[in-house]
Formats: structure tokens, sequence, C-alpha cells
């Protein structure tokens, strides 16, 4: 990886920067197309966010129409009609800091340019910035991995063809990983850059702005989603099983492993005080994980630490430190149990818990919970469709490999079929054509017949002859040859002078310690066999010095080592060079200790270094989430679209450019006709996709009209959000059923979908308060039609209970005691609860009630 210069930085900020506003109106187009959001009321607007999504834009509704940003933040330490009647830290229970970005810069544009703005459209315009910079960033990534801008365009342009796999951004645009993962996908790229940088320099500066951005980028993904610490879980896992494979030092690995993992707890550290100290945070995997390699790294690097076998043993301590971090994390679930019992933690806290039920389900086939069943039967937590799995692989996989194989496979037939066809080339053209070259070689080199016994001039001829015969005897093509070899001669003796100045002025910056050695060597009466062995233990001590202080690894590195390897043999000639002019002129020979494992890998070679180690083995975890969960599946295929172009990268090829480039637009070509043309029309006009034609519209009516303002609502997860939006009337319960006490909370609401007794139900929606239940027509049909159906999830936790009709049935066609249908339309009805001591007046003074 070369250094780019400011043009080079320059050009791809402008090409990305294109693609940056590009993608933004894309978005926005498909999106607009969609739902005609433009076109709509304010109460449409709102009812087409659901389930999580709506209960953020309320947060973000609080502060927006705030007089100012202060005073909707200081609404959200105290929240009580989320979770009636409990009283909720908004800013330490939920990930807002999107909103609170969104917010705080919404009011600086209404106060200051554009005082008619609404909420809605700068809170969408918000998403779609975070959208432009994932693509940014996919782009500089592309770039970066390939070496190559049309590594970075291809990856743009195969991330538009799938975009309706890589992103549901204009589906979901307020899912929280539209805003962690631009800072996810921020932290990875840096991440490369920092670790090609260190392999390109074999040292490790500006180690503070590091670790600072790093932190950074790691906070605002913990804030952002649940979901972050689990990937930055993996990723510190990678980095902690390649580090051994590095090509640099051990101490520079250490050292930048030290600060890597530095990042991850101060990230973690910053996230826990910005969020009011949310107790989340402080039992994830990523935690325990990164404060193991912290603790590791140090070890490595204590003074004790020994060349010989002490090496491979501090390996097997890494590695049994890593599974004890590991067992740790995975026990935390026992001790979040634990402090909940003894009163020093909220019961609620318990957010990678769920993710293991839910693998635990798809995984194992284990029935952990309602809760867990209920989240396992999501749309967006299906498993993936092979279909889908395998337009990633045809595309990004198969094709380049394919396309590959027949290049080589061509090549190859060629080359067989110019060995076999036999030589046209008369007897007498091929003498006319060596005393060609004997005459040019005679003139060249200034060379006499008499002169031609001499052995090295009989090899110089020999080689003429060889690369004549090569060309098959033409003359011509050998002048071509010969021409194009003398004009590669002069620059490589250029490059091999250039090393030879610099180790010229590395000798000369060699520090005092280096010359008082000379200087006793110089004065030494011993013989050259005593010399040698005293030379050999003083390397030997610089050595365990060096791995005792890691603090000295940069300066010794770069005075023992050229600033810049341009070939192999450029690297081979240096330390020769290096071994001559360190000899002293009285025939004493000075030791000189020259690392080869320290040389800065070549760029065909690059691919095997841990940035792109990390790269691909980052992709590999991403699909075998993305396999299991069907919502973090785009997850696999951004980072698909970063790897593609490298497949067919010249990393492979080397020098044959002509391979490269044909191979390269040949799989783009076919990519952009199948999947890619196929996949962008659907986006703009879907023919599988439905609007949302459920009717919640005139229910959300209803319950503005006729209900109390203060009255308490509970009902299905993927609308009770909405309601709570659109109506700002309290809710008992919402879709984050990671958290445990939300979890029992939405237990007890769905038992009217069970075949308990009444007045069980009744009981169960008491001790929440809720006066009003909004039950989902469809799942009262008193039938089990599949697995993932609510009263199938009911029988499996109570097999006693399935004699009995299932209640909510019950209810829309018999009179039950404390349970009153007040609303009904095609998809949903509102049950009025009361306590049979209390006489009820009901009024509709401005809807009636509508019938089944």
């Amino acid at each position: 990886m070369r250094e780019p210069n400011l043009y080079v930085i320059l050009s791809h900020a402008l090409i990305g920067s294109g693609f940056f506003f590009l993608y933004m109106q894309h978005v926005r187009v498909i999106f607009e197309t969609r739902t005609n959001i433009q076109h709509l009321n304010q109460l449409e607007r709102e009812s087409l966010l659901r389930r999580e999504d709506a209960l953020y834009y309320t947060f973000y509704k609080t502060l927006a129409e705030g007089p100012d940003f202060w005073h909707g933040y200081e609404q959200l330490k105290n929240v009580t009609d989320i979770e009636y009647p409990h009283s909720v830290n908004v800013l330490q229970r939920f990930y807002v800091l999107p909103e609170l970005v969104a917010a705080y810069f919404f009011h600086v544009v209404r106060n200051g340019y554009n005082p008619i703005i609404q909420p809605m459209q700068f809170y969408f315009e918000f998403v779609w910035l975070m959208g432009g910079v994932t693509l940014l960033v996919l782009y500089l990534y592309g770039t970066l991995l390939s070496e190559n801008v049309f590594g970075g365009i291809y990856g743009v342009i195969s991330y538009l063809m799938f975009h309706s796999f890589a992103s549901k951004i204009y589906e979901r645009p307020l899912a929280r990983e539209n805003f962690a993962f631009p800072f996810i996908f921020l932290q990875m790229f840096y991440l490369c850059i920092c670790i090609g940088r260190v392999i390109h320099r074999q040292k490790h500066t500006s180690r503070v702005f590091m670790v600072f951005v790093m932190s950074m980028f790691t906070a605002c993904a913990l804030l952002s989603w649940q979901f972050s610490s689990i990937i930055f879980t993996t990723q510190i896992l990678i980095v902690m099983t390649s580090w051994n494979a590095m090509s640099m030092p051990t101490c520079l690995a250490n050292t930048f492993a030290l600060d890597y993992s530095l990042s991850q707890v101060l990230g973690n550290a910053i996230a826990f005080v910005m969020s009011h100290g949310n107790s989340q945070l402080l039992f994830t995997w990523q935690l325990s994980v990164s404060v193991g390699l912290f603790l590791i790294t140090l070890m490595r690097q204590m003074p004790s630490r020994r060349h010989s076998t002490d090496g491979l043993q501090w390996d097997y301590f890494s590695f049994k430190f890593i599974l004890l971090a590991l067992l740790v994390s995975s026990m935390q679930a026992m001790l979040l149990d634990w402090l909940g019992k003894s009163g020093f933690l909220n019961a609620q806290d318990n957010t990678d818990v769920h993710y293991c039920d839910l693998w635990a389900y798809w995984m194992l086939q284990v029935k952990v919970n309602f809760v867990t069943n209920l989240s396992a039967c999501n749309p967006l937590y299906a498993r993936v469709a092979w279909s889908e799995l395998w337009q990633l692989v045809k595309t990004l996989i198969v094709k380049p490999y394919c396309m590959y194989g027949v290049v080589m496979l061509a090549m190859f037939f060629r080359k067989w079929r110019k060995s076999n066809v036999p030589s046209s080339v008369t007897q007498e053209q091929r003498e006319r054509a060596r005393n060609y070259v004997l005459e040019d070689f005679l003139e060249e080199h200034h060379v006499s017949m008499n002169d031609m016994s001499n052995k090295q001039t009989e090899q110089q001829l020999k080689k003429c002859f060889e690369m004549l015969e090569s060309c098959d005897h033409d003359y011509e093509r050998y002048k071509r040859e010969k021409a194009k070899l003398q004009q590669e001669q002069p620059h490589t003796r250029e490059e091999f002078m250039q090393d030879i100045k610099r180790l010229k002025a590395q000798i000369h910056r060699n520090s005092d310690k280096q010359r008082k050695e000379r200087r006793a060597e110089q004065e030494a009466t011993a013989n050259e066999n005593d010399t040698k062995d005293a030379a050999q233990l003083q390397g030997e001590r610089e050595l365990e010095e060096q791995s005792q202080h890691p603090e000295n690894c940069e300066s010794e590195t770069d005075e023992t080592l050229p600033s810049k390897a341009p070939n192999p043999a450029g690297v081979e000639d240096s330390g020769r060079v290096n071994a001559a002019t360190s000899a002293p002129a009285n025939g004493k020979r000075r030791t000189t200790t020259r690392r080869d494992d320290t040389t800065t890998p070549r760029a065909n070679v690059q691919i095997l270094n841990l940035h792109y180690m990390y790269s691909f083995m980052q992709m590999i975890v991403f699909t075998l989430i993305g396999l299991t969960v069907r919502k973090l599946f785009f997850l696999s295929f951004t980072q698909g679209c970063v790897i593609a172009p490298t497949v067919c990268s010249k990393v492979w090829y080397h020098r044959q450019r002509n391979i490269f480039w044909s191979v390269s637009l040949a799989v783009f070509l076919l990519s952009m006709f199948d999947p890619g043309m196929v996949n962008i029309r659907e986006e703009y006009f879907p023919t599988r996709y439905t609007h949302n034609a459920d009717d919640l519209d005139s229910m959300l009516e209803w319950i503005k009209l006729n209900t109390e303002r203060d009255a308490v609502f509970a009902g299905p997860v993927e609308i009770i959000g909405t309601v709570h939006l659109t109506t700002k009337r309290p809710i008992v319960n919402h879709a984050h059923l990671e958290m445990r006490q939300v979890a029992e909370r939405t237990e007890h609401v769905y038992s009217v979908y069970s075949r308990q007794q009444s007045s069980d139900i009744y009981n169960q929606c008491a001790q929440l308060k809720i006066q009003y239940l909004i039950i989902s027509l469809d799942e009262c049909t008193n039938e089990v039609r599949d697995d993932c159906d609510i009263l199938s999830i009911w029988d499996d936790k109570q097999p006693a209970y399935r004699k009995y009709p299932q209640f909510c049935h019950e209810l829309l066609h018999k009179n039950v005691p404390s349970f009153l249908k007040v609303y009904a339309n095609d998809n949903y009805g509102i049950i009025k609860m009361f306590s049979q001591s209390v006489q009820i007046n009901l009024k509709h003074n401005k809807m009636p009630e509508m019938s089944i």
C-alpha cells in the first residue's frame, strides 16, 4: 500500500462526494415513490412508522417540538408514558444519539436559516445523509483494498445493484442500523488504514490520534445500536487471532494491539458516560474481550519474557485468556440475575442474553420462552432464503473466479499450442539471425574475435542467443525485447544507488552507543574469533533489550530499515551494501543483525497481511450472522461489495494489467445486467410491494376522538408505538423486547391470545393498569395455522390449557365480564377493561361504535 499524495486524496474525495450526493438522491426518490409521503397528512405520515421506529421518532418529536433543544433534553430524562406508570430515563435506557444530533441541528437550522422546515422532513434528510456516508466509506474502502480507483467504483456500483439486499433504508429509515453502521464502517476502514500504514512504514506513529478517532467511532456506534457491541466483539477476536500472522516486529505488533484494545475500552467508557450510566454497556462481550486483549498485550510486553520457548507458552496463555474472557461474557446472564436479585441492577438490562436465546432458538431449535419465540417469528428475523444467498455468491464470488479461470485457461492453451506448433524457421534464417546478434554484440561491447575465449564474454553472448531463441529467432522481435530490457536497467540502477545513499545516511545517524562499540572494536587486540563471539553476544543483548523495551521499537526500526523497499532485488542489494559498508578498515568484521521478517511486504503479497486478512474474515463472520438473522444480512452484502473488487484485483494478476482490466470489466458488465438492472427496476417499480393497508389510520382517529388523554393503552408490539406517537396516549409496552421488564409486560399483554381463564387475564392486565387493550383480529381465529401463530406459541408454553377455547375469540363473540369491545375494523379491535364494581357509562359523542 503506497502513501497517497495530495492530488490522489483530492481526486478520491471528489469522486466519493459525487457518489455521496448521488446516493442521497437515489434513496430519497425511492422512498417518495413507495410512500408518496409529500402528499400525506401528519397522521398518515406518522402511521407509516412501526415497532421501535415509532418510539424513537417520538423521542425526536419531543426534542424538536420544544422551545429549544435543552428543554426536550430534560424532558427525556423523566418519561412516564412509554412504560406506564414507571419513570424512564430515555437517555440511559435507549439508543437515542441519532435523535439528539438530528434534533440539535434541526433547532440550529430552524432558528437561523429556515424557520418553516418540518421536523419529519429534516429527520429523513439526516437519514439519507448517513446513507451517503456509508456509500462514501464503501468507495474509499474498496479503493484501499484493491489499490485502484476502479475497485472503489466497482464496489459502489455493486452496492447499488444489490441495494435491495444490502440496505433497507428506504423501507425502515429510522432503523438503528442505518445510524450505527456508518460509524462501524468508518471504524473498520480506519483500522485498515492504520494497519496498512504500520506495514508500510514499519513504525507506529500518531498513537494518541488513532486511539481518539477509533474511540469516538466506537462510542457513536454503541450509542446508536444495541447490536454494535457484538460486531465489535467479532472484530476484536479477529484481530486477536491474527496478530501473529503480521509481518512486523513483535514489539511493534504489541504496541499496535495495545492502542487498539485501549480504543475499544475508551469507546465503551465514553458511551457509558454519554448515556448517563447505561448499565447494559458494562456487561457486554465487547468490553470483556477488549479488556482481555489489553491485559494480554501488557503481559506480552513484560521484561521477564524470553526468546526461547516462552513465546509459544505466551501464545498458549493468550489463547486460554481469550477463552476465559468469552466464558465470563457468556455467563453474564447469571451475573445479571444475581445483581438484579441483590438490587444493584435493574432487571431489564439484558440485551445480549436476548440474542443468545434467539440463536439458541434458530440453531438448536430450543424454545426458550414466550418472548423469544415471538421475536423469532418476526419477518425481520426470519432465515435468509437460498435465492438471496445465491445472488451474493454468484455475483461476488462465482463470476470473478469463473472469469479468472477462463482467462488462465485461455493463456494455458495459447502457450500449449505455440509449443506444439513446429517451427517454420529454416536453418539458413537461424544462422543469419545468429550472425546479426553476434555482430551487434561485438559492436556494443567492443569485443574482438580474439577475446571470445573469455568465459565472461561467452556467458554474455550465450544469454543473447538464449533471448534470440525465446523470440523464435525473430531478429526484429529480439531487438524490441533488448530495448525494453535496456530501458528497465537504468531505473533499477537508480533505485539501487538511492538505497546506497539512504543506507549511508542511516550509518551516519547511528547512536553514541554504536560509535563507542565501533571504537572499542578498533582498539581491541584479541584475535578475530574472540571479536566475532563478542560481537554476536552484543547483538543478542540488543535484541533482548529491544524486546524488553517496546518503546524503543520505532526508533530502532527506523534506523535499521530503509524507508521503502521497491522490489525484492532492492532489498537484497541493500542488505549486501549494509554488510559491506559496515565492515571496519582494519579487517575486523562488525556483526550486523538484519531481520528479514521486518522488510516491507511487496504489493503482490499484501493480500496475506492483516488489513486484507481482517476484511476477508470479517466478511465471513458477517455472512454467518446474516444467515442466522435476516435483518442483519445487509452486513454481509455491504462487506461483500468491499471484497468484490479485490477478487479480480491486480494483487492477484501481478503485472499482467491487461488480464486485470479484462476480467474486472467482464465481471462488472455481467453484474450490471444481471442482477443489477433487475434489482434497480424492482426498487423503483416494485411488483411485490404492498402498502400497509391495515386501516390503522381510522383506529388512531377513533382513539384521539373517543378516549381520554390519560387513557392507558396496550397492544401488539407492531403498532403500540405508533399509537403512542400519533395519539400521545400512555402505553405499558413497546417493541424493545430485549429488555427483560418490557418482555414480561408484553407476555402479560399477549395473554389475551391464550386459552387462559378470563379472571387470570384480567388480573394480569389490571396489574399493569391497562384501560384499553388493542388486539389483532387475525390472531383471534381459535386455530393454529403454523408455528409462528401466537396461539401455537401459547400452546407450547401451556399445554394443559389446550382443551379450552382461545380467550380473544370468545371475547369477540360473547359477553365477558370486565371486558367490553368498543371498536373494531377489519384488522384491529379495542377492548375496554373495567371493574365489575364500577358502572361505566360509555358516551360516543363524536364517532359511533363500529361493529365487526
